[in-house]
């Protein structure tokens, strides 16, 4: 979808990085960043999740509550360098996953989800 018709919000989120512990569940998220107008990125195999943040500078990153990488310091992390975390989850139920995500002030979805669903995670 071409950017002016976009939400002019959605636009400056600019790019979003995705956490997923499965390489189709990340292609999937891929798809519904773009869909959303932004850029996806991902996390290559042997680089740290910290050091991709700061040199990638996402708006917000989508992360997989059951990814290795997942947890309380992670979190706080992508909220001090600037980025809205969002936790999803492609195999639990939607309570537990929002439950977490309530505990630290986050949004969060589970799969599979729609097109709007999606977008309004991704809204600040």
């Amino acid at each position: 979808m071409p950017t002016s018709f976009v939400p002019s919000w959605l636009v400056a989120l600019g790019k979003v990085l995705i956490l997923a512990r499965e390489d189709v569940v990340a292609a999937l998220l891929g798809m519904l960043v773009e869909l959303q107008g932004l850029q996806p990125r991902f996390l290559g195999r042997a680089e740290p999740v910290e050091e991709v943040i700061l040199r990638e500078k996402p708006r917000a990153v989508i992360i997989d509550c059951d990814h290795p990488d997942c947890g309380d310091a992670l979190l706080v992390g992508i909220k001090k360098a600037g980025a809205l975390p969002i936790l999803f989850s492609p195999f639990r139920m939607q309570p537990e996953v929002h439950s977490v995500a309530a505990r630290h002030g986050i949004k969060s979805f589970t799969l599979p989800t729609d097109v709007d669903t999606f977008g309004r995670a991704l809204e600040a």
